[in-house]
């Protein structure tokens, strides 16, 4: 079994979600995709890979297809990666952004991988994400519950 099918498998999801309306959406739904993320820890573990809490700003834009039922769509894949990783490595060499904090390099590639499927425009990802770097230390007390 591949990697990413055993981190499909951890759970699945039944009917893809609906796109938050509201920054408290999203925050919630960042948990939830967190969680997800940190539930294939294990899995890879068993597979051989190496994953910890700071690698799971990699698995953003796997957890943002599987939550809108993209999996199998190559190129929903390509365009979610390259905006969220690109995305990331941009920022990061910048200086922009928060990008050590593993909740915060999630919460970034998550929201960039919609940006990436044309689920949310520029203005509405610096929203979101503002809204997430303010309310930060909340988000990470709600991620370790």
């Amino acid at each position: 079994m591949l990697f990413r099918e055993l981190v499909y498998s951890a759970r699945m999801t039944k009917d893809p979600k609906p796109v938050a309306t509201s920054n408290e959406g999203w925050v919630i739904e960042i948990i939830d995709a967190y969680h997800d993320a940190e539930a294939a820890i294990p899995y890879a573990i068993a597979a051989g890979k190496a994953l910890s809490e700071s690698d799971l700003f990699h698995m953003a834009p796997l957890v943002c297809l599987k939550f809108r039922d993209l999996v199998n769509a190559e190129d929903c894949q390509k365009r979610a990666r390259d905006a969220a990783i690109g995305s990331y490595i941009a920022n990061q060499e910048a200086g922009n952004r928060n990008l050590e904090d593993p909740v915060m390099a999630f919460s970034f590639c998550y929201i960039l991988a919609h940006y990436g499927l044309g689920l949310l425009n520029d203005e509405q990802c610096q929203d979101i994400l503002i809204f997430v770097e303010t309310n930060l230390p909340k988000i990470k007390t709600a991620v370790s519950a």
